[in-house]
This record gives C-alpha cells, structure tokens and sequence, in this order.
C-alpha cells in the first residue's frame, strides 16, 4: 500500500523513509549468503556468546538475514524485538541482564525460548543515514560487554553495512544492464568473466537469428567466424585487464552461418565481488548497404552526365550516317534490278552487289545498335515523362510473356502463379513492362536454349505489406557471389563481348527505384536465380526506396 508520506507526523515520516530506505536493498527474505554468515559466526566467537544476528527490522517483523545459534528461526513479530529499541539509538544497545531491566523483563522471548538476558545490538545504517536494523549478539546468561568486544561488534557491524552497499550499487547496475538490454537500438551482450555470455537483447537475437535461451552458456568466442576467434579472445582478455576495448569490424555468426559485422564498445563491470562483461554492438550490415547505394548513385549520376554529351555528339552525326546508308542500301537494289535486265551482265559484278548487299546490313545493324545504346543512356539524363498510375501487374506479366513466346518455348517451361485477387501497383505501365521484359529475357538467357523440358521460368505474384512483390525465377547456372555485387553497376555484364550493353539491369533498377518500389537478386550457382520485385499498392505510394541485393 502506497503512503502518502507528506500527510504524516515527523515520527512516522521518518519510519516510512526508513522502511524505504530498508526496500532500496531488496534484501528481505533473500536466500542465505556466505558473506553475511561469515560476520555472525565471527560476532558470537569474539564475544564469547552462543547466539549472534543480523537483523532487518521490516514494518511489522524483524528477518533475520545471517544468524548463528538459532537454528529453525528466520523472523519474530517486530513488537516483542530488542532490535526494535536498538534501532533507536545510535550506539551500541547493551542490555547485560534483560530480566532486571523493566523494558524487557516481561517480554516472552525473554520468559520463554530462546530464554535472553544478555543483548548487545549495533545499528545497522543506510548511506543516507536510515537504521535499518541491527548486528546483535546474544547469550541465555547476563553478562558484560567489554570495551574490545564493542569496538568488535562496531567493525563488524560496518562490514555489513559496506556489503549492504555493494549490492545496491549491484542493483543499480543490474537496473542499467536491463535498461540497456531492453531498450537499446544496437545489439547488446552481458557476458560472465570467463567469457560465457549470460544475456542479450533483442536486437542482438534479430542479428543472430538466435532466441535468447539457445546463447546462455555458450562461449562468446565461439559466436565469432573462426579466423575471428583468437583476436577476440585476446581483446576479452584485454577487457579484464584494461577496463575498457573497442572492437572494430567484429564478424560474428548468424544461425544461417552468414557474417554479420559490428563495432562493439566493451566495459568491464564490477558487480558486487563478481566481474561482467558488457558489450554494446552497432551493427555496420546497413551502414555499408547505404555506402554501397551511395556508391551506386554517384555512378550513376556520372553516367547521367557523360550519357548528356554523349547523346549530344552521337545522335546528329549518327542520324546522317544511318541516312546515308539507307540510300545506299535503296541505290544497290536499283543498281541490281538495272544490272538484271542487262545482258551479258558480268558474273564478277554481281558477285559485288551481293558483297555489297551483306557490307550494307552489317553496317546499318552496326549503327542502330550505337543509336540504341545511346537511347539507353540517355535514360540516366532524363527522367520518364510517363505519369504514375494504377498498373495491373498479373495482365502487364502476361503482355511480356506473350512478347517473349517465341524465345520462351525454345528454352523452357513456363510455370505462373498468379495472385488473382491483386489490387494495382503505383506504377508508369510502359517502364514496368519495360523492366518485366528485361528481367524475363535474362532468365532465358541464363538457361541453354533447346531443352525446354530441362528447364523452368517460374513467373509468381503475391501481395506483401502494402507492396506487390513479383518473383522472376529461373534454373539457369546462377550468378557467382563475387559478381552479385556488381550485377546493377552500368555497362557490367557477363555476356561475351558485343552481346548486350550492360545497361538492362541498371535501367530496371533506375526504373523501380524511380516508381518507389525495391529490385532484389537471390542467385545460387548451378540452382538458379530469382530477381525480386516490391512495387508500391496505388495506396502505398512512396518515396522511392532501394535494395541493391539480398
């Protein structure tokens, strides 16, 4: 029951400050400790008597803490205590012979077990000045306090209340950790001095993908990948000397066997007569995705501005070339068709117009193909001009498809699974089916042409939050882990020389970054790989986001 302490006369306000003072501790009705039963078994052999405690005098009882001689005991009622009357002074309360001392005489611990008559009983004090009960000695026979066994009494009695005060400042510590544990945004660790890790919050469970009952006991050492483990175990060892260690880039496992890389910030906790470790980690997995999209962004901006120039200093002169070729090409057919009804025509001339013929397409396919590399780059110059608007993501699939039907059915088989009951995405409908092709022409050519039975082009729509996600999925060789990386970066492709420009992945991700939505790529050699879609639902639209891979 909560009292309402400023309604209370001076006496009791003062009890009720000290019964606080006493719950401060947390002490009352804790298990036995060594340390405390260490000081009563002293008391009682330097005082010569056969019954020594430590007292807490709690609102309506006393508890004893320690005890020595009183075996089946752990409490009596406050209002029959000597402590009760210790408490009021601030010296040593000795009573030599309680059956001659009117305060007591009548009191039935006196009249009966555990038969008292000599008491001698230091107060027991909190920092800020509160008694809150006593270290007594006690015999069944009257007899005198001297004045070295007062002293004596008086030094244990500090003892105590020096433990008293090592475990709130334990308890304040504990208090802090937990605060920590919880409520830290970064990954938090407490381990023992030998390195066993004792707790960890849960952000450091999301980390690991690890719940908090698999860890206690485990060896934090043992978290870390392998190659890790003996600079670890140096810098734990470093903690216990030095008080304080950073560790930078630390790898630890997660429960997939992934590396996780953190900066943690140790200390080395006194608690009580035992030693923690407390290790806070930052997390720099989203820090080097940012960097990594940073990096990204700067390239392609780069690109932007040299696509500006280029585009510039192409387009005209290509459009005269390509001019000038088409009126050759026009010129040799005439030439051919005049040649033909000419008789006597030499062989060797129409051998030229042939040559001539196949040097003319060469050379026109050559220049559309500079004039569409071009018109790709210029994409990173100028944004759409298409609007957004609600796109039908399962019927704009299927219009792709239908484009890529004939190539489809010489590679492999295609499996659709469809979510029918889709709302629209927040889309420009031209670029989306733009990036849809892009990402299906891919997974086809990520797969052997000729064996479609061999082979699958998995094609899923599913909603997920407020996105639509879209899954293109093939079983071709799969993108090797050094090259994932790289995958969106313009002009990169694995493709042999002169087959694509590199540009494709880049524009897709421009293009879904610019609609607000995220590109993902999950690839496994010889497995295949998966490129994923989240665009946003028409009410979900959003700043545009990225994911460069996962």
């Amino acid at each position: 029951m909560q009292i309402k302490t400023d309604m209370l006369p001076p006496g009791l306000l003062y009890e009720e400050k000290r019964l606080q003072a006493l719950q401060r501790y947390d002490i009352l009705d804790t298990l036995p400790e060594s340390e405390y039963d260490d000081i009563v078994q002293l008391a009682a052999q330097l005082c010569g008597v056969p019954i020594a405690l430590i007292s807490l005098v709690d609102r309506d009882r006393q508890w004893f803490k320690a005890k020595a001689g009183l075996p089946g005991v752990s409490e009596t009622e406050r209002c029959v205590s000597f402590c009760t009357v210790a408490i009021e002074r601030e010296h040593v309360l000795v009573i030599e012979d309680a059956s001659q001392d009117a305060r007591f005489s009548a009191n039935p611990l006196v009249t009966g077990a555990p038969f008292i008559r000599f008491y001698a009983g230091a107060p027991i004090q909190s920092e800020d000045g509160f008694t809150l009960g006593t270290l007594c000695v006690i015999d069944r026979e009257p007899r005198v306090l001297g004045e070295e066994q007062r002293r004596n009494l008086l030094a244990l009695k500090r003892q105590v209340e020096l433990l008293l005060k090592l475990r709130l400042q334990v308890k304040q510590t504990e208090a802090r950790n937990r605060q920590l544990l919880e409520s830290s945004g970064d990954a938090v660790f407490l381990l023992d001095e030998a390195g066993r890790v004792l707790e960890l919050n849960p952000v450091a469970e999301r980390l690991l993908g690890r719940g908090a009952s698999e860890l206690p006991g485990a060896s934090f050492e043992s978290l870390a990948p392998e190659n890790e483990r003996e600079p670890l175990r140096q810098s734990l060892q470093a903690l216990l000397s030095r008080g304080t260690v950073r560790l930078a880039n630390q790898g630890l496992c997660t429960a997939r066997g992934e590396r996780i890389s953190l900066d943690f910030a140790a200390s080395l906790q006194e608690v009580g007569s035992k030693r923690r470790l407390l290790l806070v980690g930052h997390d720099l997995t989203e820090k080097r995705r940012l960097e990594q999209q940073s990096i990204q962004n700067d390239r392609l901006a780069s690109v932007g501005a040299l696509a500006a120039g280029i585009a510039h200093e192409i387009n005209n002169p290509m459009a005269y070339v390509l001019s000038n070729l088409g009126y050759l090409q026009g010129w040799r057919e005439d030439l051919e068709r005049q040649l033909a009804g000419m008789p006597g025509c030499p062989s060797h001339l129409a051998d030229l117009l042939v040559e001539a013929k196949e040097v003319l397409s060469e050379s026109l396919d050559g220049c559309k193909r500079v004039r569409d590399i071009v018109r790709d780059m210029s994409f990173f110059s100028h944004a759409p001009d298409n609007a957004l608007a609600p796109v039908n993501v399962n019927a704009s699939l299927d219009f792709v498809l239908r484009m890529a039907h004939s190539e489809l059915k010489r590679t492999a088989t295609l499996e659709k699974d469809y979510d029918g009951g889709l709302p629209p995405v927040f889309a420009c409908e031209s670029r989306l089916s733009q990036v849809f092709l892009n990402l299906v022409i891919n997974a086809l050519q990520a797969m052997q042409p000729g064996s479609p039975q061999r082979h699958t082009l998995r094609v899923r729509t599913t909603r997920e939050g407020g996105f639509v996600r879209v899954d293109v999925s093939d079983s071709g060789h799969g993108i090797p882990p050094e090259v994932l990386p790289r995958i969106f970066d313009p002009f990169f492709t694995t493709k042999p020389a002169g087959v694509g420009t590199g540009l494709g992945l880049s524009i897709s991700h421009s293009l879904v970054q610019k609609m607000g939505g995220e590109l993902r790529v999950r690839s496994e050699q010889g497995m295949g790989t998966t490129f994923s879609l989240l665009l946003p639902l028409g009410e979900h639209a959003a700043e545009p986001r990225t994911v460069l891979a996962s």
